[in-house]
């Protein structure tokens, strides 16, 4: 009866540990957790509005661009060339909101990254994806200026 008496204590013990680590890992979940994923969100479409805004080039600024880059100005070329434009925008506003840094090189590796993900929308040559990264990264001053 002893044996059994103790053995039961034990578990009792176990048990009410269990509980208590699992109330204060709740507890410090709660206390500890980083602002909710709506929050989180709604600063990325902020700052994506702001940088946007900032980056925003003139009619005339993104005619030279898409004739440099693809040959000729077109509505293809400048729809595409605003897409990729706005990728890198969201990319920026997103990691910015998320890590907090951001430097120039860590932009040119996002612009770098995006023009990967859109490589093969742009059925071109080596040279189109070296002109737009570089009209890209052009924009760091103003990106630096939103984001300081």
């Amino acid at each position: 009866w002893f044996y059994f008496y103790m053995t039961k204590q034990k578990n009792k013990k176990w048990l009410m540990a269990g509980v208590l680590g699992t109330l204060a890992g709740a507890v410090g979940g709660l206390l500890l957790a980083p602002q909710s994923g709506k929050k989180t969100r709604q600063q990325i479409a902020n700052l994506n509005a702001d940088l946007s805004l900032k980056t925003k080039d003139k009619a005339s600024e993104t005619e030279k661009v898409v004739k440099d880059v693809f040959g000729k100005y077109s509505n293809e070329g400048k729809t595409k060339y605003v897409e990729i434009k706005k990728a890198v925008v969201s990319k920026v506003a997103a990691v910015k909101t998320a890590s907090g840094k951001i430097d120039k090189n860590k932009y040119g590796q996002l612009v770098d990254e995006v023009l990967v993900s859109f490589k093969n929308d742009l059925k071109s040559n080596k040279n189109t994806i070296s002109k737009l990264s570089e009209y890209l990264k052009k924009d760091w001053d103003k990106i630096k200026e939103s984001l300081s």
